[in-house]
């Protein structure tokens, strides 16, 4: 996972973002705000941004992530940090990193709540390339009413190994996802304001319980008729010092440098995508009459001998095999499109940009039977399906033919997957936070082990995955030729 990190800070604008894998600089100097609560100032989205989340009062909406400085103080081990799902909520909220905005995951079972808050720690990314995480304890009440627009200052005591498992039983797979996650507390709270070492904590608050509900509160991975661990937390705890010098090895604090040159490295590339891509030349017009398809052939042949690639689905491809692995990376940190400027824009980048992301994520689409698959590793340890080479096999119609089928596609990894992916708009599930995204999320899917019904199956049946009254335009030519064919 650290070496997608690195790739990530070693794109400059296209190919090479960032000249080298810089982690924490445990030298760099900040100035502690005097606010224990703060609100966020708006500078990641641009009001007139070709790639922009623009709110309902034409004003860009505030990025949760880029838009809050840490100014992490190793000395009194204080830092800021935003609030994802508060103290004792019934339900579990996420970060959408591409919008920057917290969206509704899924519900807790009724009996299991947990006494402190999930957060993270902005602009930090953590050994799996996320947020890093934070659990938070204080003051409840200080948190939930003003959480959607705030940060806050609270003190790190000491931290926890999170492994999670994606699927199925992984003491025999042996897949575990390990990361480091802080645990912090409000020091305006009375029962933490003395708490300065982890044993100040640990002795006001008993890990073994901690523990237990850490483990259980976001539900087992299934396998047939059995039930398995989905998170496991570390026996004990770690103390601040030890666990800060893992953390400052392993993690990454994105710098405004870094993180101007990542956003106009990946704009660069989605510049690229939409000109080179997606934009209708003259030779993708359909052809009326025999002079016009006479044209056409004439200019296709013109191009050729330029060396360029022909038609949509030959930019298509030029594209996947230089750029694909670059976009799948920006497709995970940088928003693509501004709806409120192009519409069509929007639509063909966040179409490309989900074909990618899913076969970045194990799935792709075989052009040969028409039909969206999950990927499998070959004896070599290799995927069978490379879309940089396999893409080859696509022409327009089988292009259209898989944007048409992701749909019904991600519709049955909803019924049946340890995750699954849907298009939020706007967060406006009855437990939502109505905040704007504009972007697909991938949600969990877990089991849970209620002692009273499970709400999430209910819950989840009425999601609907795909955007409404949203169709991928058509890149097949319908015209005249097509018409000669079938006479002849």
């Amino acid at each position: 996972m650290l070496v997608r990190l690195c790739q990530l800070k070693s794109l400059l604008l296209l190919l090479l973002i960032l000249s080298s894998c810089a982690r924490w600089n445990s030298q760099k100097k900040f100035d502690a705000p005097n606010e224990l609560i703060s609100m966020m100032n708006p500078q990641w989205f641009k009001p007139d941004g070709e790639h922009s989340l623009i709110g309902q009062n034409g004003t860009p909406e505030p990025h949760l992530f880029f838009d809050v400085d840490p100014e992490f103080s190793k000395d009194n081990r204080q830092v800021n940090v935003v609030i994802t799902t508060p103290h004792d909520s019934a339900h579990k909220y996420q970060l959408d990193i591409l919008s920057g905005q917290r969206h509704y995951a899924y519900s807790y079972c009724k009996e299991k709540r947990h006494p402190f808050s999930f957060g993270y720690i902005p602009r930090m990314l953590d050994q799996l390339g996320t947020p890093q995480k934070v659990i938070i304890f204080g003051d409840p009440n200080k948190v939930t009413n003003v959480m959607s627009y705030t940060f806050f200052r609270i003190k790190l005591v000491g931290a926890y190994v999170e492994r999670s498992c994606p699927e199925g039983d992984c003491e025999i797979n042996k897949n575990w996802f390990s990361r480091l996650v802080f645990i912090g507390v409000d020091i305006e709270d009375k029962r933490y304001k003395e708490v300065n070492e982890l044993s100040d904590f640990v002795s006001r608050t008993p890990w073994i319980e901690m523990k237990a509900t850490l483990e259980n509160l976001d539900g087992k991975n299934v396998s047939g008729l059995r039930t398995f661990p989905f998170i496991q937390v570390s026996p004990t705890p770690l103390p601040f010092s030890d666990a800060f010098e893992f953390f400052k090895k392993h993690s990454i604090f994105l710098s405004e440098s870094e993180m101007k040159k990542i956003q106009t490295g990946c704009f660069s590339l989605y510049e690229k995508l939409w000109t080179e891509v997606g934009v209708e030349r003259p030779e993708d017009h359909p052809a009326k009459t025999i002079e016009e398809l006479s044209a056409r052939v004439k200019l296709r042949e013109e191009i050729r001998k330029k060396n360029l690639p022909v038609g949509f689905a030959e930019r298509f491809k030029a594209f996947t095999r230089k750029y694909y692995d670059e976009s799948v990376t920006c497709n995970k940190f940088v928003f693509a499109g501004n709806l409120n400027k192009n519409p069509e824009k929007f639509w063909f980048l966040n179409h490309m940009l989900l074909f990618y992301r899913l076969h970045r994520d194990g799935f792709y689409f075989d052009c040969h039977h028409n039909s969206w698959q999950r990927n499998v590793f070959d004896t070599r340890g290799k995927p069978v399906y490379d879309i940089k080479q396999d893409i080859d096999r696509c022409d327009e119609k089988k292009i259209d033919v898989a944007m048409a089928y992701i749909s019904n596609f991600l519709e049955g990894l909803k019924g049946q997957g340890d995750e699954y992916y849907r298009f939020i708009d706007y967060d406006n599930h009855v437990f939502g936070t109505h905040n704007k995204l504009y972007s697909w999320v991938r949600i969990p899917s877990k089991k849970f082990e209620c002692k009273e019904s499970d709400p999430n199956p209910v819950i989840k049946k009425e999601m609907r995955v795909y955007p409404e009254d949203v169709k991928w335009k058509e890149r097949r030519i319908r015209d005249i030729e097509s018409q000669l064919k079938i006479i002849y």
